[in-house]
């Protein structure tokens, strides 16, 4: 059975065009955002345009957070290989570079070639990456907050603008702190018949703490009875005491995502039972192509799929959203954000997809559908 990227390089062998043109656009973006392992104060965004002719692509990555003054002297070189490559021949280049460039930096032109191809033979990424479903799919409001008052204002905002069918908030590895935030949203959105998701971030057990399963399941467990319906990354423990914690907490469905980074790698080390759910994390999955056939190997064992976010705020929102739609995922987290997307917005001339009503659809488009204003890109 021909698998994704098998498919792939025989699309793309039907094109006889080359990249004459790879240029990236660097944004920082501040905004602060906390987690159970520190605080983001800023993060810096890449926006990679691949030509071909009169057609674009693109794609996104987060190349680094708090770090303003990021060199992007590794990344010119990594991205100028492409340069008077066909396409079939840059992907190709791409395949033999995971690993060794950085996992989102693959990711991020993967998504950039696709889209060109698909521009250029006048197909959808869809249809060329072989994932059929075309059911629309929700995007979840993500709230990061340690301020109760704060988590329950921000769920009303949710309401108010329909977007209360599925809530993540950040957790902290704090049961009673954890317990309050979990409550402001269930409190705040009775009658909405909300999803609440919690990530902690492996805040329940981390990196060299000492902490019993059973320890971990107690906690699960008083956060499933304050109102949480699932949950991501509650420790960071190895993939057989994920299955362990999941039979101990059977009502609570768990995440899975540190353990599923890169998607080459989980598609052979996951195991039936980690979860309910599991997730695949863009900018950290290493390869769309790879990524998909990960799900492939989830739905295989018996599990749900979501797509997560890495707080994408361009191209790549949309991008994977068509991927989440195209999957039968359960949910998408990777949606153009309020205010860090307004620049980006303001460059968009055509996009798929509008996350900025639930569910989100795809309408049918060429590649990705991804179609910019790139001197007002390069210039905002």
């Amino acid at each position: 059975m021909e698998n994704t990227e098998e498919r792939v390089f025989r699309e793309l062998s039907k094109l006889n065009v080359n990249i004459e043109e790879a240029k990236v656009c660097l944004k920082s973006v501040e905004v602060n955002q906390h987690f159970s392992f520190g605080t983001w104060t800023s993060r810096q965004h890449l926006f990679l345009v691949l030509r071909a002719g009169n057609e674009s692509g693109y794609g996104e990555c987060v190349i680094s957070v708090n770090n303003p003054e990021v060199s992007l002297d590794e990344t010119h070189n990594n991205i100028n290989m492409l340069k008077g490559l066909s396409i079939k021949k840059a992907f190709s280049l791409l395949r033999t570079k995971r690993g060794i460039f950085p996992e989102n930096i693959v990711e991020m032109a993967e998504m950039a070639i696709i889209d060109l191809a698909g521009k250029c033979l006048k197909k959808s990424a869809l249809d060329i990456l072989g994932i059929k479903e075309r059911k629309p799919v929700c995007g979840v409001y993500v709230i990061l907050s340690d301020n109760p008052e704060e988590v329950a204002n921000k769920t009303g905002f949710a309401i108010a603008n329909k977007k209360s069918e599925f809530i993540k908030v950040k957790l902290f590895g704090d049961v009673e702190l954890d317990k309050k935030i979990i409550k402001a949203v269930r409190d705040n959105s009775k009658n909405h018949n909300t999803f609440i998701i919690g990530d902690v971030n492996g805040g329940y057990k981390n990196i060299g703490e000492e902490k019993s399963l059973e320890n971990i399941a107690i906690c699960l467990k008083a956060l499933h009875e304050a109102g949480l319906d699932a949950c991501e990354d509650p420790a960071y423990i190895s993939n057989e005491e994920w299955v362990e914690i999941q039979r101990q907490v059977t009502d609570l469905p768990l995440i899975p995502d540190y353990p599923l980074r890169p998607s080459r790698e989980a598609v052979k080390t996951i195991l039936p039972g980690m979860g309910g759910i599991y997730n695949i994390h863009p900018d950290s999955s290493g390869s769309i192509i790879d990524a998909i056939e990960l799900a492939k190997r989830i739905y295989e064992i018996g599990a749900k799929l979501m797509i997560g976010d890495d707080s994408l705020i361009g191209p790549a929102a949309t991008v994977w959203q068509q991927i989440a739609i195209g999957l039968g995922a359960e949910w998408v987290e990777a949606t153009e954000k309020e205010k860090e997307s307004r620049f980006y917005y303001a460059a968009v001339q055509d996009i798929p997809t509008d996350s900025r009503s639930n569910p989100i659809s795809v309408k049918p488009c060429y590649g990705f559908g991804i179609y910019l204003d790139e001197k007002k890109l390069f210039n905002s």
